[in-house]
This record gives C-alpha cells, sequence and structure tokens, in this order.
C-alpha cells in the first residue's frame, strides 16, 4: 500500500499542535455514541478504564477490558471500541506523537529505546492487567500524566515530558516491552484490511460495488465477504451502513443541510431506508438527533 492509501484512511483528528502534539480525551458510551468505529493515526495512545467493561479490537483482534486496565496502542494500529452487552464504560485516553520524546541529536535513547519501538523491532504491550509487574508504579504515573495535561500548571511541558519518559522507563524496567515479537496477523491480512477500509472511506457517498472491493483486493466474492466478517466482525453491508451514518451524524450536528441532502451526501438514496437505519443505531430519527445535539 502505498503513502497516500494509508493517509486516505488516516483518522482526521489532530491531536495537539506543533508546539506540543500531545492531547487528551475523557470518554464514556452514551445513547447517542456507543461505539467508536475502526480507525488508525500515525500517534502512540494510551488509555486507561476507569469504570465498566467494554470491548478493544486492535488490529483486528478483540480484547475485553475492565475497571483498571491500561491500552496501549502503537501507532498505524487499527482498532475501535465497542460495549459488550450494552454495559457502559468510560476511559481516559492520551494521544500523543512519540517523536516529542526524541532528541534533535541521535542519541542513546534514541538509538536503544524509541527507534526499535517506531521501527516495530519492540513490541509494546496490549493490555496491562492489574495483577501484571509493575502495574502500580505504572498507574500511578499514567494518571500523574493525564493531571498535568489537564491542570497546566506553570512548566507544565517538561513535566509531562519527564513523566512520559518515566512510563517508558517503567515498561522496560519491568520487562513488558517485548522485543522482536512476531506480529500475531499478517502483514498481509492489515494490508489488506486497510485497503478495503480506504477504499470505503473514499467511496462511501457512492453506490460501493462489493464486486469492484473484491478486485482490488484479489478476493472472490464468497472470500471477500468471510474475510470481512472474520476480522471486522459484521458484515460489509453493515459496516458501509455503520461508517456512513457516523458522517451523517456528525453532518445533523454541524450543518444546516436538510435530511433528504444529507442522505443523498453519503450514500443513501433512499431518504426512508436512511431514517430507519439511522434511528436502529442511535434510537433517535435524525431530527430529533439534530435536535438535541444543536441545543447543547
Amino acid at each position: 500500500m502505498n503513502n497516500i492509501e494509508l493517509k486516505n484512511l488516516k483518522e482526521n483528528a489532530t491531536h495537539g499542535d506543533f508546539i506540543l502534539p500531545f492531547t487528551t480525551y475523557h470518554c464514556g458510551f452514551s445513547e447517542i455514541y456507543y461505539t467508536i468505529p475502526i480507525h488508525w493515526h500515525e500517534e502512540i495512545e494510551f488509555t486507561i478504564i476507569n469504570e465498566g467493561t467494554g470491548e478493544y479490537k486492535i488490529d483486528l483482534i478483540p480484547y475485553e477490558l475492565e475497571k483498571g486496565d491500561l491500552v496501549l496502542i502503537k501507532p498505524f494500529s487499527l482498532h475501535s471500541i465497542h460495549p459488550i452487552d450494552n454495559q457502559n464504560m468510560h476511559w481516559n485516553t492520551m494521544v500523543f506523537n512519540l517523536n516529542m520524546l526524541n532528541s534533535a541529536v541521535t542519541d542513546g535513547c534514541l538509538i536503544k529505546y524509541f527507534a526499535p519501538l517506531l521501527n516495530n523491532e519492540h513490541q509494546l504491550p496490549l493490555i496491562i492487567k492489574k495483577n501484571s509487574i509493575g502495574y502500580a508504579e505504572l498507574f500511578n504515573t499514567i494518571t500523574k500524566i493525564f493531571d498535568c495535561y489537564d491542570f497546566k500548571e506553570i512548566a507544565f511541558e517538561i513535566e509531562l515530558k519527564s513523566l512520559l519518559y518515566h512510563f517508558f522507563v517503567l515498561l522496560y524496567k519491568y520487562d513488558l516491552i517485548v522485543k522482536n515479537k512476531a506480529t500475531s496477523l499478517s502483514n498481509d491480512v492489515t494490508l489488506k484490511m486497510k485497503i478495503i477500509l480506504n477504499y470505503i472511506k473514499k467511496n462511501y457517498m457512492e453506490d460501493i460495488s462489493i464486486k469492484d472491493m473484491c478486485s482490488i483486493c484479489n478476493f472472490s466474492e464468497y472470500h471477500f465477504m468471510r474475510f470481512f466478517k472474520k476480522y471486522i466482525g459484521i458484515t460489509c453491508i453493515e459496516y458501509i451502513n455503520t461508517y456512513r451514518l457516523e458522517i451523517a451524524s456528525k453532518l445533523l450536528a454541524t450543518t444546516n443541510n436538510s435530511i433528504m441532502d444529507i442522505s443523498f451526501e453519503v450514500g443513501f438514496n433512499n431518504v426512508s431506508y436512511f431514517n430507519k437505519l439511522f434511528k436502529s443505531k442511535y434510537k433517535l430519527t435524525p431530527r430529533e438527533f439534530r435536535e438535541i445535539n444543536q441545543s447543547l
């Protein structure tokens, strides 16, 4: 896959800015937003589960999470978040560019620790549980990182960097970084999935053909449908409709475009069908959804 294709699949949100490429999010499922669709970004992502349970999919493999779990997602990993049996979950996430910890001058930190992480020679632990070695220190440090960024006291940028460095020190100190670990899914699988998802992202407003998607990854229709369902968990048609509805929800909340125009803009040619799917997903009609969100 070339760089243009990867860039098109990339999450559009900006995490932090040029001065400080770091930001935090305080998240939870609600009746309106109850899933984080599959995406990827260049930044590294650390999450702590504050309450409840839920499912993360990381590079297409599902993991059930519970209160206290720490989740570490390396750059470029496909990941999504879903509730389990309609249970709620609250979590805090930090997203940052790992390069903010690199020195402008090549030194031992870059060569021995950060470059191997960026080059996939060293692998982060995906999930750190309460019974993991070093958990208490890691939990304490990640909590301090969130507090440091949220309160932004004098010289917080220096403290933030020092805490991030310390977190990585603990990962290496307790031997939680795995060296030269083979990935559980082949690169071919993840690259093909990125090609498919990228195609959907670029063409969701059009009449997407399963036949066209089969051709771009050289699959038969039968193989393609099984492949997609196996690694994403829903059918390709369900994913396309979900993706279109996610775009529609943003347009309803941020524009005054008519519901009919939004329906057509996101690829639904039948407004009644759009309304039916939207209400099934969000438990609200498009009009009700707009009224709630634009009144906030």
